[in-house]
């Protein structure tokens, strides 16, 4: 199902994970009525059945489930499916929420939630995970994260993250062999063309593994140096 973004009222695919059998029909019967299609299931082993079953949307998840907490959970699916992740839960405390986004949550309600609060924050969620793709790249060095043009994080190892570095400075441009080996601190001797291959190679089989809907956009310019062919953000 394709979200339309024109559509003000398009359902949603919802799956709630709440161990409490009263308050998980509760958020199922409210986000139904809002026309949603939504699902519950009571932990992190049933929320993957439901997830091999048919695709989510969004996940709504408690912190303190039994087995595999909320904050496990949310970091799982952060780096292995591409949904909304809202956590729903009586944890109130800013070490919680701070823990929470950090695992790769989007939303935060402490409960008792009002659901047409719920349904407005999911549906404004979904206009900025559908809407018009980006096409920028955007680097941390302090998290030491790449983010892919969909939000995908991928974790950087200390050598690519000066690698990454180096070309985001300049995008489009040439970043010669020499430049690179020395702000990687290496030399440039008889093996230094292939450390760097074998380098950007790794890493492009990472950023694949990580987004298979994007690619890295490094290429080399006919063995004078590598360019970053893309917008770059750095921050």
């Amino acid at each position: 199902m394709k979200y339309d973004l024109h559509n003000p009222m398009q359902p949603l695919r919802i799956v709630v994970v709440e161990d409490s059998e009263e308050l998980r029909l509760l958020l199922v019967a409210g986000l139904s009525d809002f026309g949603h299609q939504v699902r519950g299931v009571i932990d992190g082993d049933a929320l993957d059945t439901a997830l091999a079953e048919a695709p989510a949307d969004v996940v709504i998840l408690d912190i303190g489930l039994p087995g595999e907490d909320g904050m496990a959970i949310a970091g799982r699916l952060r780096r292995s499916y591409r949904c909304g992740i809202v956590m729903v839960t009586s944890y109130g405390r800013l070490d919680d929420r701070v823990h929470s986004f950090k695992n790769g949550a989007d939303l935060y309600f402490v409960k008792p939630v009002d659901v047409r609060e719920l349904d407005a924050a999911l549906r404004s969620l979904a206009r900025r995970m559908f809407g018009p793709p980006t096409s920028t790249w955007r680097f941390n060095a302090r998290s030491s994260k790449l983010s892919t043009p969909h939000g995908v994080e991928v974790p950087l190892t200390a050598q690519e993250l000066i690698l990454m570095r180096k070309l985001m400075e300049t995008p489009g441009e040439n970043v010669s062999r020499r430049d690179i080996f020395a702000a990687l601190g290496q030399p440039n001797d008889q093996y230094a063309d292939r450390r760097l291959e074998t380098l950007v190679s790794r890493l492009r089989s990472k950023v694949r593994a990580t987004d298979p809907d994007s690619e890295l956009p490094v290429r080399s310019r006919h063995n004078l140096g590598y360019a970053f062919l893309a917008d770059a953000e750095l921050t």
